[in-house]
């Protein structure tokens, strides 16, 4: 028999499996352990084991030799179950599966403790590790997603900087947003920490990975955390001590609670993808390659270019993926989820997702991710990937990042010399793709389909589904782009401060805070943050990653214009809306250059002080002069940003011709007289 034959039975023999587990699923919402009176129960789904059972350890480390003891469990409707005493409170615990002769020691999948590195359950009771008040905090949302302002961040990057002005115990810790009015050393006018995002005005933190991923949790190894290893417990290297099951939970619960004291949501980066190994990995252990798709050929499929990627759409993973969100969202207040390759999620699970959210009382949170993934799926029909193509399919309360805001606004982000509108390159040949001003009047419409637009580049059926953004952690830095696009010599690249840049940054907000959609920037972007160049820093060394927040106050121009530009978004309703009615209404003007760009975004609310707002951007290195609209009666048209500064008082009456500078742009806001 030739190889593949023997594949072809490979993969016969795993869907027959397949079919035998859909078929014996457990439903019930007590999976892993729950306390009773005097008493503790633990479960686990895996109905092709001959045997399971409960070890209970002394101690949280594999190190130590300290089996306490080791309780058969009972199988009943596809669950293998065991109830004991309370004396195991505080202890550690496994899972141990028979199949035939093999053995396997795992970790409880739906584990809400972990002792170090997360190769131990811990037996907790989860009441004992909420802060003092927390059952009085409030999870924070806004009326539509449409009205956040999200500020992307990785725990150790926001305060590890000895800068920072957090204290020296908690830089790089959850507790590090716990400290309020901190500022940069030897500037009292300089916030930063906590205090800084109060001022800037973000209404939500995204925090990378903060569940248990794969390290070691002791090491200052540096990780963005898309390795994931526990989904239902937080990461203990950002706790004050890993060794302690409850810290870890407890400050987390603190940080969070700092937060939403300030009326900022939470956004956990999930990573229901992949995890971070796949033969050895605790879903593999428990049932062995159930939670994973495959080839043709039987042989784990890889469209995360991780080493494989988890079968949503098979019963028990969509289960676990909406139990653990919900479980993240009521134990922890958790306001939104960002969905890492959210194109190797099926749209089935990710609409049960937002409904299940809706009907527990969760409508407030947020949901989003990528809508790609890392180059191929094994998503077959009838059920169909959560990208881009298909977001006709997803719930409107599901939104995408656009990609078409992000490189039309910047230029190819995998080409890093290619550049489009801010550097003043549109419609010149580049690399990846060149792009054009119809591309990004089409992104700062949100792709929606609007009434005779409905190509293949209107994605959207609302402006709910759209993530406005110009820069993540992924790729080079907003700033890093821009030097390597302007500067011609890559041994020379220079990353300070630098007009040219600064004028250009400043049009790309612009564009940023007048789209339709949410919108999210990279943390630091406000304020020229550098990587040095590095386009992929997910292990580099904490000085590449860490925010330097001297730079904010370097920057403080830069930030004080992201600052009046948000306000501007706050005051003027049209440019929040959730539906496509101002899509639909913008109005672009013909300006015979692809690197200059005007729209007006009307506003038929008569409530609103503003009659409409108009947009000129300008990033070519001549002056422009256009003819403005004439304005409605008894209004004229007032500046409120420009080059020098932005937000919703007057910065003077305009004429009906305005002239605009090289690298720059203009925005006016028709007022009553």
């Amino acid at each position: 028999m030739g190889q593949t034959d023997n594949y072809s039975d490979k993969k016969a023999q795993i869907d027959q499996r397949i079919c035998f587990l859909e078929e014996h699923t457990y439903q019930g919402n007590d999976l892993g352990v729950t306390f009773q009176e005097h008493a503790v129960t633990f479960k686990c789904w895996t109905p092709e084991a001959d045997a399971v059972s409960v070890i209970i350890y002394q101690s949280g480390e594999v190190k130590d030799k300290d089996r306490v003891m080791t309780v058969p469990m009972k199988q009943e409707n596809n669950c293998w179950k065991v109830t004991v005493t309370d004396e195991v409170k505080e202890m550690f615990y496994t899972f141990e599966i028979q199949r035939g002769q093999e053995k396997v020691e795992v970790v409880d999948l739906y584990a809400k403790a972990v002792g170090l590195n997360g190769n131990r359950g811990a037996i907790v009771d989860l009441k004992e590790t909420d802060p003092e008040g927390w059952s009085q905090t409030e999870c924070v949302g806004q009326d539509t997603i449409t009205d956040a302002y999200i500020w992307e961040l990785h725990v150790e990057d926001f305060s590890s900087s000895k800068t920072s002005g957090i204290s020296e115990k908690n830089r790089g810790k959850y507790l590090a947003f716990t400290e309020k009015n901190t500022h940069l050393e030897g500037d009292e006018r300089q916030p930063t920490g906590l205090a800084y995002l109060k001022e800037q005005g973000i209404n939500y933190v995204h925090l990378l990975p903060i569940f248990d991923f794969d390290n070691d949790e002791l090491s200052t190894a540096y990780n963005w955390g898309y390795d994931p290893k526990n989904y239902n417990v937080p990461e203990g290297k950002y706790s004050s001590d890993p060794k302690d099951p409850k810290a870890r939970i407890r400050e987390c619960k603190q940080m969070i609670q700092s937060l939403h004291e300030e009326s900022i949501g939470v956004v956990m980066d999930v990573v229901f993808n992949h995890t971070a190994v796949t033969e050895s990995s605790w879903f593999n252990k428990t049932v062995p390659n159930y939670y994973y798709r495959q080839d043709e050929e039987g042989n784990f499929a890889d469209g995360s270019a991780c080493g494989n990627e988890i079968a949503s759409e098979r019963k028990m993973m969509r289960k676990f993926i909406i139990d653990s969100i919900l479980y993240w969202a009521k134990e922890y207040k958790i306001d939104g989820f960002r969905f890492d390759l959210m194109g190797l999620i099926d749209v089935e699970t990710m609409n049960q997702l937002r409904a299940s959210l809706d009907s527990e009382g969760f409508s407030h949170v947020i949901l989003y991710g990528e809508p790609w993934d890392a180059g191929s799926n094994r998503i077959i029909q009838p059920n169909i990937p959560a990208n881009k193509s298909n977001v006709w399919a997803l719930s409107e309360g599901v939104a995408v990042f656009s990609n078409d805001l992000r490189d039309s606004i910047k230029g190819d982000v995998f080409e890093e010399t290619d550049g489009a509108f801010i550097q003043g390159m549109n419609g010149q040949p580049q690399v990846k793709q060149t792009f054009y001003a119809a591309n990004l009047a089409t992104a700062i419409q949100g792709n929606t389909k609007v009434a005779g637009q409905e190509g293949a580049e209107r994605w959207a059926k609302s402006p709910r589904q759209v993530i406005a953004y110009a820069s993540v952690h992924d790729n080079l830095t907003l700033w890093d782009k821009l030097v390597a696009t302007m500067q011609a010599s890559a041994k020379e690249r220079n990353y300070d401060f630098d007009p040219e840049l600064l004028a250009r940054n400043k049009l790309a907000a612009a564009i940023l805070f007048t789209s339709q959609g949410a919108v999210l920037t990279q943390a630091g972007e406000e304020f020229g943050r550098t990587k040095q160049g590095d386009e992929n820093s997910f292990r580099s060394p904490i000085e590449i990653n860490q925010l330097d927040w001297k730079r904010a106050q370097t920057f403080n121009e830069l930030r004080s214009f992201y600052q009046g530009m948000w306000q501007i978004r706050k005051f003027y309703p049209p440019l929040r809306d959730a539906t496509i009615r101002t899509a639909e209404s913008m109005v672009f003007y013909e300006t015979k250059d692809e690197n200059r760009l005007a729209y007006q975004v009307p506003n038929r609310d008569e409530q609103y002080p503003w009659r409409s707002l108009f947009v000129l951007l300008n990033s070519k290195e001549e002056t422009w002069s256009f003819d403005l609209p004439t304005a409605t009666e008894n209004a004229s048209w007032h500046i409120v940003a420009d080059p020098q500064g932005a937000g919703i008082a007057s910065r003077g009456v305009a004429t009906s011709r305005v002239t605009i500078a090289p690298l720059s742009f203009c925005l006016l806001a028709e007022q009553s007289n």
